[in-house]
């Protein structure tokens, strides 16, 4: 249970990275919109983790750990795959509801991973299992970081080249309006792009994170640890 919620925290943390890093990047970047427009994009997420946080405790109770971050797993994925489909002609209803999407899966997967680790420690050894699950996430969201930082600045070089500070004249509003149609239209494809490239890896890890969800044992539960345990030493 603690390496299956540990691994969960590490891809979790790390596709988050995707969505709280970049996502404004390519609102501001590649569609052309107003530092506020980012702000909103990013809040949905912000709104949606809480709210799911809440019913996945209601739920877990009734149901079960595996039912719980499946769930979450698949709401991960499916937002993930929404900003794969991220297109710069997209509204930002488009990129907020993939926000949105990735906001409840993360509520649904790190409640679900949490409280399944504490569960499975005495009481004198939970704050030990909290906080390796807390460092697995903060690890993975800083290979997250990299690995994300990396391919987009790679993406940038492959597809504009000479662009330099360029991009981030691009980023700001106040700068964007000094450059010209086509080097403005090149700055933004090439951003689209690498961030494309982004999102798939992104995709990925939501899939691992699934994959990982649905090995929990069936029968684990706040309600039913004994019977969870006894599954799994089976």
């Amino acid at each position: 249970m603690i390496a299956l919620g540990n691994l969960g925290g590490f891809t979790s943390g790390a596709l988050i990275m995707a969505v709280g890093g970049y996502l404004p990047t390519y609102v501001q970047g590649a569609m052309g919109r107003s530092v506020l427009s980012a702000g909103l994009v990013l809040g949905a997420s912000s709104m949606s983790w809480a709210v799911a946080s809440f019913a996945a405790g209601r739920l877990m109770v009734r149901t079960s750990y595996r039912l719980v971050a499946v769930i979450g797993g698949l709401s991960l994925v499916a937002g993930s795959l929404l900003l794969v489909a991220l297109e710069p002609a997209r509204t930002l209803a488009w990129a907020a509801t993939g926000s949105f999407v990735i906001g409840i899966g993360m509520g649904f997967c790190n409640t679900a991973f949490i409280v399944s680790i504490q569960a499975s420690v005495e009481w004198t050894e939970r704050g030990v299992a909290t906080s390796s699950y807390m460092f697995m996430r903060i690890v993975g969201q800083s290979v997250g970081a990299a690995v994300f930082g990396a391919v987009l600045n790679l993406g940038l070089h492959l597809h504009a080249p000479e662009a330099g500070d360029l991009v981030n004249r691009v980023l700001n509003p106040g700068l964007r309006h000094g450059l010209g149609t086509a080097e403005l239209a090149q700055l933004s494809e090439a951003i689209a792009s690498s961030l494309h490239l982004v999102y798939i890896l992104a995709a990925l890890a939501a899939m691992v994170t699934l994959v990982l969800a649905c090995a929990l044992p069936a029968a684990l539960s706040p309600t039913r640890p004994h019977e969870g345990s006894e599954l799994c030493g089976s």
